[in-house]
């Protein structure tokens, strides 16, 4: 009877703890355990989730009480790796922060923030708190939070693809944390197994094997039991690349049962190695036990790994030999996800981590480089002749410039003094494209002519009525700032299909679909800008959004092709013009 309340109790307690700490009491045999006790007990009883979640709370709750702020953002990140996918923590941290002037707690919390995304396979909003994270972290002279978070983002990299930049991070981590490695060895055994890895893919294989052996004796060294079977994952997967096969299977195997209990994505991963062993042993049924065992695995927690499209492919082919169409069929539509998966989101996302972290650090080199430059440098008189012709070229593109910066600034100031004297966007005459499409419908009037055309016009009279005043809704309503509408979402919401809408619009608007949500949005912001002086204080981004764009470039390029200007210059002459500046 003890036994059943005792384990009613912990399923009551899984279900309460994550929603709320606020009532939450530290039970007396957890009051005097310090963090580190109570990280590693969560780490032991982590399968065990009322016991984890218990853990993790009790971790929170000591942090709150002592006023340890970055202790608290670890506390937060226990509690999501227990209820994965659940981001509500982020709001907790945030909170935090934005109270927070301290640069140590802000750079741990943007971290803490960015590893919350990663976790979720949100690579996106993971490398945008990571670098968040950054400035404060250099600002401290932090090299362990540094070192962390450059290793953070060298995984964004290296879960990209981008192998080659991804094993440059790693190996400067490395050099810094081999002098750490008693201090700190979780970390140690971290980056070591990043640079294994790393080197396996950019096909160094003998590398990868050594650094992969080297931290499998280092995890025994540390009574790393977890690591310990991660490298010897490690170990026997890079066996598979250095042709031994047998070895590697027999080594795979062993770990099994571990993963099973402690390791989805491992496991997983293990199933994968071991089908594409007995593929290259040409083994069939081995393969596809081994094969339908990682299928199954990975779409339950759909882990991502580039061989797996050689995989299926493979898997593909056998079926296609075999003439089984039903097991084609479930192949393709595989590949059709994965390939979505893996190749556009990550390779799209992998010219953005360039933009937004190589360009700012390279940069941050060439500045190192320039400061240490001697400015009587000799070998300035060599380049003497190539600096005249570049100094030409400056001074041409720079005219050229210029002159275009000039001509953005009088139109600027053309669209302001329309503005004041027009304050309706209806009546900008010199802006036909600024044309607003505001105007009270007569409906009447428009129905009377469009009879007239009828047999030009192929939308049925009732959904055209419909179309006129759903449109004229739309646009009074300012609808049209909200982000992400299409032509097809549009549709939707006004009850009738695209093909209607679209002739719709050109009908009734003169204009594409496109050109139609673009010059509202754009009217719109050009009459917000003019009439509110906060709205001119933000960023063009912030200024994009509130217009319903998705992001700057597209902002600018509407509104560039729209008024002939860009919308800082606009903005500037707004300012200029009620003495702002």
């Amino acid at each position: 009877m003890y036994k059943f309340f005792f384990f009613v109790f912990l399923f009551c307690a899984s279900l309460y703890f994550p929603q709320s700490i606020k009532n939450f009491y530290i039970p007396d045999s957890l009051k005097n355990r310090s963090f580190d006790e109570l990280e590693k007990s969560y780490s032991k009883e982590f399968r065990q989730d009322a016991k984890a979640i218990m853990y993790a709370n009790t971790f929170l709750v000591k942090a709150k009480n002592e006023k340890n702020v970055k202790k608290e953002f670890d506390g937060y990140f226990f509690l999501f790796t227990k209820l994965k996918k659940n981001i509500q923590y982020i709001d907790s941290i945030q909170n935090i922060i934005n109270k927070s002037s301290n640069p140590y707690e802000l750079s741990y919390g943007n971290y803490k923030i960015g590893d919350i995304y990663y976790n979720c396979n949100k690579y996106n909003q993971a490398l945008s708190y990571y670098l968040k994270a950054l400035p404060y972290a250099k600002r401290n002279n932090d090299m362990k939070e540094i070192v962390l978070i450059k290793h953070a983002i060298g995984k964004i990299k290296y879960f990209t693809h981008d192998y080659e930049e991804a094993l440059k991070i790693f190996k400067e981590n490395y050099n810094y944390i081999k002098n750490e490695e008693k201090k700190d060895p979780s970390n140690y055994l971290s980056i070591l197994h990043s640079l294994a890895i790393t080197y396996n893919a950019v096909g160094k294989y003998d590398s990868a094997y050594a650094y992969a052996v080297m931290g499998r004796s280092k995890c025994l060294l540390y009574n790393k039991k977890y690591y310990f079977r991660v490298y010897d994952l490690s170990c026997h997967i890079m066996k598979f690349y250095l042709n031994d096969y047998p070895e590697s299977v027999k080594g795979l195997k062993q770990n099994i049962d571990y993963f099973k209990k402690y390791d989805s994505t491992n496991l997983g991963l293990t199933y994968m190695y071991l089908s594409m062993n007995f593929q290259k042993l040409n083994n069939k049924r081995e393969y596809f036990y081994y094969f339908n065992k990682m299928d199954s695995v990975q779409k339950r927690i759909k882990f991502i790994r580039p061989e797996l499209i050689g995989l299926y492919k493979n898997s593909l082919q056998y079926f296609e030999e075999e003439g089984n169409k039903e097991k084609q069929i479930y192949l393709i539509d595989r590949l059709i996800k994965l390939n979505d998966t893996i190749y556009k989101s990550n390779y799209e996302f992998s010219k953005e981590i360039h933009q937004k972290f190589d360009t700012p650090e390279l940069l941050e080199q060439k500045e190192k480089l320039i400061s240490n430059l001697d400015k009587w440098n000799t070998t300035l008189y060599g380049l003497l002749g190539g600096g005249l012709l570049l100094l030409i070229l400056f001074i041409y593109l720079y005219n050229v410039n210029r002159k275009k910066l000039k001509v953005y600034k009088e139109q600027a100031q053309k669209l302001v003094d329309l503005q004041n004297e027009n304050p309706a966007t209806d009546e900008l005459g010199d802006f036909e494209k600024l044309n607003a499409e505001s105007e009270v419908i007569q409906t009447n009037e428009l129905i009377k002519d469009k009879k007239t055309n009828k047999t030009k016009n192929q939308i049925p009279e009732n959904v055209r009525q419909a179309l006129i005043i759903k449109l004229h809704e739309f646009e009074e309503q300012k609808t049209f700032t909200t982000k992400n509408i299409t032509l097809y979402s549009l549709s939707k919401d006004f009850e009738t299909n695209r093909d209607y809408l679209s002739k719709g619009v050109n009908e009734l608007k003169g204009k594409s679909f496109t050109n139609y949500l673009s010059e509202l949005r754009i009217n719109f912001i050009i009459d917000e800008l003019k009439n509110n002086k906060k709205l001119r204080l933000k960023t063009i981004a912030a200024i994009a959004e509130d217009a319903g764009f998705n992001n700057v470039e597209s902002f600018t390029k509407a509104f560039k092709q729209i008024t002939g200007t860009l919308p800082s210059y606009f903005i500037k002459a707004l300012r200029e013009n009620y003495n702002e500046l």
